[in-house]
């Protein structure tokens, strides 16, 4: 497996509004899509920024920032890791196109603030 770099961080917030105008007017993110419960920003190199409010199915995996790597091929590079011992939280989730699967930090005793990073 290779990590090609990093593609997309999310974070949850109960207040999706606040957050938005936050990321938006004051931090300049540009907007490239927006639903109930979802934000998501592209940054100039980019990157996605999501922000997940409490009516979005992921909010529960965001109880801390999630860091996405870039594979090749998230089915292989989950295969990969989860035989050396990485505990995954999701199945792969996605399409052939785009596809991604969470993982927990081995190294952090987990509490609802543990750290979680996606393929």
């Amino acid at each position: 497996m290779c990590i090609l770099g990093y593609t997309w961080a999310g974070v949850r917030t109960t207040d999706l509004e606040s957050a938005t105008r936050f990321f938006a007017e004051v931090l300049g993110l540009s907007i490239t899509h927006q639903s109930e419960g979802l934000v998501q920003f592209e940054m100039p190199s980019g990157q996605l920024f999501e922000v997940f409010g409490r009516k979005n199915r992921y909010y529960r995996l965001h109880a801390c920032p999630v860091l996405a790597f870039q594979v090749e091929n998230v089915r292989e590079a989950r295969k990969e890791i989860e035989s050396r011992g990485v505990e995954f939280v999701t199945d792969v989730d996605g399409n052939e196109s785009e596809a991604w699967t969470i993982f927990a930090d081995p190294t952090v005793t987990y509490t609802s603030s543990g750290r979680r990073f996606a393929l």
